[in-house]
């Protein structure tokens, strides 16, 4: 059984070594450590040393490109996409131009980045990677059109524009349509498995997360394509029911069945993320029904984000971190030597 958190409270290596020993002590075994641009460019050596405070301490560990790009989920700012405004995602918006601050998954020089970003987790000594929440830009500017709803997504650079004229064999249009929807998935799927080839090939296990939806607006609407991916290791999602206002038994229960259903065929781990991140007050018990009910769907592979119930940043934190973190110490204790 496998029990994890994500961890992006602090860069001071005593204070993450005591984080980590708590998180032993409450039933972990693996650990998510965020490694944003910041990270990269100003404490990379010291991911190292965190890395390494973890495995002493126990824990697998898995980084996380969190907000790098701005493509993948997490509260970091990017600087990327100001460095390099020519990799910026365009938008299909006729009339002028959005700017919109994430970097386009088909462009070279992003990739690059995302190989530079692969070398220093497999330098830090890191068991894994975690891609969490691919996705491109999808948004509504109703305002900008006199009330009108107007679908507007990216990309549509001429790098895109190209990539989709081959393969449809005719320009991109720019309304929203079913070949648009596909190329979206196609851009993700192409850039998961570039990304999980070039990290397998350094030695570290990949894992993705999906968001718990096949929305064609997230970007991929069949999630088969992604469990297919040769060196993905862990297949899974985050059906955060605070977030998502759904009833937490049938929410976390479908996605599970879904993810699972998914790994048996394609051989993958299935994990299921749990939210702790903005419970309520007087709500934390439902954390302990959500591992239940994943648990109870066959998931053995179970996460929360993040530890302690995101006290250690104000716009994610929850009324009651200390309460929720118990709550996932409970559950955890419960299942792991099972």
């Amino acid at each position: 059984m496998k029990f994890g958190a994500s961890y992006f409270g602090n860069r001071i290596l005593r204070h993450v070594r005591e984080d980590m020993k708590k998180m032993i002590d409450d039933g972990c075994n693996f650990v998510v450590h965020t490694m944003s641009e910041h990270d990269i460019t100003y404490h990379s050596g010291t991911m190292i040393d965190i890395v390494k405070a973890s495995r002493e301490a126990g824990l697998e560990v898995f980084l996380d490109p969190w907000g790098v790009g701005r493509v993948f989920g997490g509260e970091a700012f990017s600087t990327f996409v100001k460095a390099y405004p020519d990799c910026r995602q365009r938008l299909n918006f006729p009339e002028g131009e959005i700017k919109i601050y994430k970097a386009c998954l088909n462009t070279k020089t992003f990739r690059d980045h995302m190989v530079a970003w692969i070398e220093l987790a497999a330098k830090t000594g890191a068991e894994g990677v975690f891609w969490d929440e691919p996705h491109l830009f999808f948004g509504e500017f109703a305002p900008l059109f006199g009330g009108k709803k107007m679908d507007i997504w990216g990309c549509t650079c001429g790098t895109c524009k190209d990539i989709f004229k081959e393969k449809y064999g005719y320009e991109m249009p720019l309304d929203f349509t079913d070949d648009v929807k596909s190329f979206r998935q196609m851009t993700i799927v192409s850039f998961l498995e570039f990304l999980s080839t070039k990290a397998s090939r350094k030695g570290l296990k990949n894992s993705v997360c999906l968001f718990p939806t096949t929305d064609p607006r997230y970007g991929i609407f069949e999630w088969e394509k992604v469990a297919m991916i040769k060196n993905m290791y862990t297949f899974g999602s985050d059906p955060y029911w605070y977030a998502y206002k759904q009833d937490v038994v049938e929410f976390v229960k479908r996605v599970s069945e879904e993810v699972l259903m998914l790994c048996k065929k394609y051989n993958k781990e299935a994990q299921i993320w749990i939210q702790g991140y903005r419970v309520p007050a007087k709500r934390e018990e439902e954390i302990k029904t959500a591992i239940d009910v994943a648990y109870n769907a066959g998931i053995r592979n179970i996460a929360t984000w993040s530890f302690e119930g995101t006290d250690c940043m104000t716009y994610v934190r929850s009324e009651r971190p200390e309460v929720v973190w118990q709550c996932v110490r409970t559950a955890y204790l419960k299942y792991k030597n099972r």
